[in-house]
């Protein structure tokens, strides 16, 4: 890593945290825990091949490393799709999304990625953001691995 570039970092870091040991877990799980969350496709058996039967009404969505809106969740003939309530910030640029399926609760929420989806994965549906429709791609993954127990990457209050 370039030494310019660490300047940025850890002043999103600073500002995203506030500053608390608290905080700043919470601010460093914010940007890695999604990175991390794409690393679970490496795992064999990690890849969903189709969507849970049992699907909730209502689940959390999240732009990678970034904000989190309510997203509901339904079936069309060609598949599942789920659409979130807000606005997208302008200069966001979706890619797909990952539905994220806890392998003891079930469905927790999906994270919206720029960029290709994950080569090879199997499509499940789509999420729609409004001005955009993007793939929907599916893991299984428990918490751990990607999210610090204090910090959610799916807000429950979002999920209901």
């Amino acid at each position: 890593m370039r030494v310019r570039s660490v300047g940025p970092i850890l002043l999103l870091l600073l500002v995203a945290c506030g500053g608390g040991a608290r905080k700043t877990r919470c601010g460093i799980a914010a940007l890695a825990g999604p990175g991390m969350l794409l690393e679970e496709f490496t795992r064999p058996g990690h890849t969903l091949g189709a969507v849970p039967e049992k699907m909730p009404e209502v689940l959390a969505v999240r732009l990678a490393a970034a904000e989190a809106f309510r997203g509901l969740v339904g079936r069309t003939d060609s598949g599942w799709v789920v659409g979130i309530e807000g606005t997208l910030p302008p200069k966001s640029k979706p890619g797909f999304g990952v539905l994220v399926v806890d392998p003891v609760l079930g469905p927790r929420g999906v994270v919206v990625y720029e960029g290709p989806p994950i080569p090879g994965a199997p499509v499940l549906g789509s999420v729609n953001l409004g001005t955009s429709e993007v793939p929907l791609i599916g893991l299984r993954a428990a918490p751990a691995a990607f999210e610090e127990p204090a910090c959610p990457l799916f807000p429950d209050s979002l999920g209901k």
